[in-house]
């Protein structure tokens, strides 16, 4: 699944080989200067966030190289970089975009990312391009709101199972 972009926009992934993981600080060096502040920006925001990590991570043909941030297993978005460009994907759950519509107006990037999301099951899949510095902030303050979503959600865990007794006379077999 290509999450609303053509096989063509992922083609042009800077890092399209999955054998040579890119260094997280890659983009830094190889993006022009105005993208590779972004991206310093975007990254340093993201870590920032309280229990986020960072993993560059092969995502598969389409995405290809991708910089995934999440809690846990939970994941909080993934940044893409092609050509020089950068933008970021993020899923939406219909509680946490019940919960944005409540917090009040979003910048129209944002509501044009939701709005032209893709649904798989229970998440919609936005894509949002990262342009300009403007962009950037405003993502992050997405990206610090929905993190603290994750970290309101315990981390689901499976109790002990119950071990069947042996019944009388067969523990002495």
């Amino acid at each position: 699944m290509t999450r609303n972009r053509s096989s063509a926009y992922w083609a042009g992934n800077r890092y399209a080989d999955e054998s040579a993981e890119p260094a997280a600080t890659a983009p830094l060096e190889d993006l022009p200067a105005a993208a590779a502040a972004r991206f310093a920006a975007l990254r340093e925001g993201l870590t920032a966030l309280v229990g986020v990590a960072e993993t560059v991570r092969y995502m598969g043909a389409s995405w290809r190289w991708a910089w995934e941030y999440g809690r846990g297993n939970r994941k909080l978005c993934w940044v893409h970089v092609v050509g020089d460009a950068l933008s970021a994907t993020f899923t939406l759950s219909d509680a946490e975009q019940d919960r944005l519509r409540k917090a009040g107006r979003l910048p129209a990037d944002l509501v044009r990312a939701i709005e032209g999301a893709q649904r798989t099951g229970p998440l919609k899949w936005c894509w949002l391009p990262l342009g300009d510095k403007r962009a950037v902030e405003s993502f992050l303050r997405l990206a610090l709101r929905k993190a603290e979503w994750l970290a309101e959600r315990t981390v689901p865990h499976r109790g002990p199972r119950p071990r069947p007794r042996p019944r009388r006379g067969e523990a002495d077999e």
